[in-house]
């Protein structure tokens, strides 16, 4: 993070990497379920995994910003879950803000004061309309992500709003000021520790890589980025291609182009419902690749359901703790027990629902080093010189360096199989972790060009 510094829309869907019509309040379900008080419950303590207090009673008082009061931080979480094209999209990021909330407030809230939760459902074409919406009422947003954050992030510096996002999409929000990420994806560098294990493991396929996005910016972007990294491993790219942003009709003609141009290992960057229905292609007209590399985002079992017998040979980079590994008194553990609690059919496995959490866990750490005077400024502050100690979560994710917004350099491989998803071994050197400057790539010629607040007429030096 840098402080000082009609279908057409569908396609926008597939960069999240990654319910309900339009939620406003925290009072408003996302349809996970109908959650009863705390009541009997004994109270959490308020720590979580090894950042020891997150959460507690206090006596802080004041109206010391927008949404602050004696007894409440409102805060905003931004999403697309009601979008009617995909109804339940990204659905999770709502259950991980309200499962969070909730464990705080029954913990006593920061310092007394507690949090009163305003999900802002954008369903995908109405983003900045829930943007200029958290501008009037929000202390900062947290934990969100939406597939046109592009345009509303003019708004959100214009109005000083901060914002720990789980993920940005448009090139504009990349990089933007106030911006803090616990996973990190800016435009000169990218994570691709998994590509250095897939050259090695299987070399004979790296001379006839292929790469396929769906045809819009954003997933180009990507794409190109993906490409790079692979080039800078010594990879070689032999096709380039794009598919039907909605999706196709037929996925044979895509696969058969894959066959006839001979390639081994495939880069795919998309949604996993897509991916399944090409690796069904692929079983149809009897033709296996190699290797299948995907991102973070198919780690869901609903990839598996779509896919079936179909899905082999499949990996993905991973710098979190799978939940398979999730051992007792562990942060992950933690994680899944708390949506037990507050929100028990809730969408908790999933890496989106595990980097909302950590969204808001450093939202929460940050907050509550103000004490009673919590401002932006007091927020912004301690957010950067948290996040630049090696960020993970409490023990959710691999050390990463939110305020230089760079991105992981530590990496796990997480293989999805037609029985479920299986760990292959990597050259450990932090825990389960492989971690290594050469893990990133530098992208040539790539600059870090999200908005600034000068670029809208302020100044850090303005009222935060």
């Amino acid at each position: 993070m840098r402080t000082l510094r009609g279908r057409k829309v569908s396609l926008q869907l597939l960069v999240v990497l990654v319910a309900l019509s339009a939620c406003t309040r925290s009072g408003i379900e996302t349809g996970a379920s109908e959650v009863k008080p705390v009541g009997a419950l004994d109270a959490p303590s308020g720590v979580f995994g090894d950042l020891g207090r997150v959460c507690g009673p206090g006596s802080a008082k004041g109206k010391t910003a927008q949404g602050v009061s004696n007894n409440e931080i409102e805060v905003g979480t931004i999403a697309d879950p009601g979008f009617v094209g995909r109804p339940g999209l990204n659905r999770e990021i709502f259950d991980a803000a309200l499962v969070f909330t909730r464990w705080c407030n029954a913990a006593g809230g920061i310092h007394g004061r507690k949090l009163q939760l305003n999900l802002r459902d954008a369903r995908v074409t109405e983003y900045r309309a829930r943007m200029l919406d958290a501008c009037a009422e929000d202390f900062a947003l947290v934990g969100g992500g939406g597939a046109f954050d592009g345009t509303g992030v003019r708004d959100r510096l214009e109005c000083l709003l901060p914002d720990f996002a789980v993920f940005v999409v448009g090139a504009e929000a990349r990089d933007a000021e106030l911006l803090f990420q616990v996973g990190p994806t800016p435009m000169d560098s990218y994570p691709a520790g998994d590509i250095r294990w897939l050259a090695a493991r299987y070399p004979t396929a790296s001379a006839h890589v292929g790469a396929i996005t769906a045809a819009y910016p954003a997933g180009i972007l990507n794409q190109r980025q993906a490409e790079a990294a692979a080039t800078a491993n010594g990879m070689t790219i032999i096709y380039s291609g794009q598919y039907n942003a909605t999706g196709e009709p037929t996925w044979i003609p895509v696969a058969q182009s894959l066959k006839v141009r001979g390639v081994r290992g495939l880069i795919w960057t998309g949604e996993p419902q897509n991916l399944a229905r090409l690796e069904q292609a692929l079983v149809d007209i009897d033709y296996e690749l190699q290797w299948i590399r995907v991102d973070p985002n198919h780690y869901d079992a609903s990839f598996l359901d779509a896919g079936g017998a179909a899905i082999k040979n499949t990996f993905m980079r991973a710098d979190f703790v799978p939940f398979e590994q999730a051992v007792k008194q562990s942060a992950t553990r933690q994680y899944l027990e708390s949506f037990k609690r507050f929100l028990p059919k809730g969408r908790a496995r999933t890496f989106l629902g595990l980097q909302a959490f950590s969204a808001w866990l450093l939202f929460a750490k940050s907050a509550g080093a103000c004490g009673s005077q919590l401002t932006r400024r007091c927020l912004v502050e301690n957010a950067e010189k948290i996040g630049s100690t090696g960020w993970t979560g409490g023990g959710l994710q691999s050390p990463v360096n939110v305020a230089a917004a760079d991105p992981p350099q530590c990496f796990l491989i997480i293989e999805a199989t037609a029985t479920g998803f299986r760990f292959p071994s990597v050259d450990r050197t932090d825990g389960i972790y492989n971690c290594d400057t050469k893990n990133v790539v530098r992208i040539p010629g790539a600059v870090r060009s999200g908005l600034r607040l000068v670029d809208v007429g302020r100044e850090y030096s303005d009222s935060l």
